[in-house]
């Protein structure tokens, strides 16, 4: 039922916010989970760790988008990270 109702909410949102590609694609993503990808949680960070050395992750989400939002700190800032959950790059 909440995969339904997020479907719905996000469907609705307007095109020029971005999400209008992704929309297409939602059934799917929503259906995967971080098990069924080729890149796990663990191994975006590490992939988002070697891009920065000496950073130290804050956290990992899987986005809609079937990308990993990598939160680093990176000496006294905060930096998001992007590695696509089924090829592990960066981008």
């Amino acid at each position: 039922m909440f995969k339904n109702l997020l479907l719905s909410v996000l469907l609705t949102l307007p095109l020029q916010s971005g999400l209008a590609a992704d929309s297409a694609r939602l059934p799917e993503l929503l259906a995967q989970d971080a098990s069924q990808l080729a890149v796990k949680p663990s191994q975006a960070a590490v992939i988002a760790q070697d891009a920065y050395p000496g950073s130290k992750v804050l956290g990992v989400k899987l986005l809609p988008s079937g990308q990993y939002a990598v939160t680093l700190k990176i000496g006294g800032s905060v930096q998001k990270v992007l590695v696509n959950a089924t090829t592990g790059a960066i981008g």
